[in-house]
């Protein structure tokens, strides 16, 4: 292959980023092994700048491990011609090295008398430096100089043009995650409104203070509602391991139904039968209390902490945003707040009840505890 050709070759390759994704080790390594086979030096190396704008040797023709403890050095042409953006020559390290002592003592201990840094700049952005290393003293040929500032040139195109896809791709997942949040958002207003008797700023309240309560991103909770409920569960929506959130409003004539679906959901999340009949028994007995006292009320059931919540009480009615259980459970009549009374405490189940309306809030601790992520 004739020079003219070689050189042709290496343009068509290193351009070939503009239309295609890349590895970006094995691109600079490209420009590096061009760069000794088409130059008149013995060894190259590419150092580009981090998120800190530190210089660090990304890439080397060969003998890697030598460039890196010969660039490690703070003071050196490489880190002149990154802050400059301007080439920075040293055809004679013995001449004219008194600008790097360290650096030109280091380079003569191996192997090396003169060193091209070639910044790799597109417009004003300049991400890293070419360097060319030469065996003898003397000055590379122009045209070798003019060849491997435009090979500097494209490298730098591609790399710009893989950071701009990059970051492009990143925001489309934003994008994307935004929409669906939006998305999902919307549809569990929907199952708020429609099951609690809502308009849809009101749903968008009781959504936020489930969010609240349970701890988790509005989306999260949003899922989560549209999942729990049994009219708009996804397929593969998993009771045992994904957060569930079911919201039911309930009247007199609703009471048999409200008990279904919970028994249903209880037993969706695995909980054996003697436990889902007492947990399904006090959650009857509380709705029922609910229609006693105001004709209506709302359910909230979910998981959290590896404990399984209920919360039942009138319509209109917003529980707690946060309860410990135990704490409270402490209280009582003369405590202070007289927020709840304690109906029932044992191993596994509390029952705490808010003496003013009557909203009556269960926990029931799991057997086993439920994934972080999850609870």
């Amino acid at each position: 292959m004739s020079r003219e050709q070689a050189i042709a070759e290496a343009f068509v390759e290193l351009s070939d980023t503009l239309v295609a994704d890349i590895d970006v080790v094995e691109f600079v390594r490209l420009l590096t092994r061009r760069s000794v086979q088409l130059l008149d030096v013995e060894l190259a190396g590419v150092m580009v700048a981090d998120l800190h704008g530190v210089l660090r040797l990304t890439a080397a023709s060969s003998e890697y491990r030598r460039l890196l403890e010969l660039f490690e050095n703070d003071v050196a042409p490489c880190v002149d011609s990154f802050v400059t953006g301007e080439m920075v020559a040293v055809p004679d390290l013995d001449a004219d090295g008194g600008r790097w002592p360290q650096f030109t003592r280091q380079a003569r201990v191996a192997g090396f008398r003169a060193v091209y840094a070639l910044p790799m700049r597109l417009r004003g952005e300049v991400i890293g430096v070419l360097a060319l290393l030469r065996g003898q003293a003397g000055p590379l040929r122009d045209g070798d100089v003019r060849l491997g500032q435009a090979l500097a040139n494209v490298t730098t195109v591609g790399l710009l043009q893989h950071r701009t896809l990059a970051q492009r791709r990143v925001l489309g997942e934003q994008l994307r995650h935004v929409l669906n949040s939006r998305v999902l958002i919307e549809q569990a207003k929907g199952v708020l409104a429609e099951r609690l008797g809502l308009d849809i700023d009101g749903a968008l309240d009781e959504l936020s203070r489930l969010g609240e309560r349970v701890g988790r991103p509005l989306a999260d909770i949003a899922r989560a509602v549209v999942d729990g409920d049994p009219a708009t569960a996804r397929s593969d929506a998993d009771p045992k391991t994904d957060l569930v959130v079911l919201v039911r409003g309930f009247d007199l004539d609703t009471l048999d139904v409200l008990h279904d679906v919970v028994d249903r959901r209880l037993l969706a999340a695995g909980l054996a039968e003697p436990v889902r009949h007492r947990l399904v028994r006090a959650i009857h007995g509380a709705a029922v209390a609910a229609v006693g006292r105001g004709g209506s009320g709302r359910l909230w059931l979910w998981s959290r902490a590896g404990s399984l919540w209920c919360e039942v009480g009138n319509a209109g009615r917003g529980g707690p945003v946060d309860v410990t259980v135990p704490a409270v459970a402490a209280r009582g009549p003369g405590s202070g707040d007289g927020l709840w009374v304690s109906d029932q405490i044992d191993d596994d189940l509390v029952i705490l009840t808010d003496p003013t309306d009557g909203t009556r809030l269960l926990r029931y601790r799991l057997p086993a505890p439920v994934p972080p992520e999850h609870g």
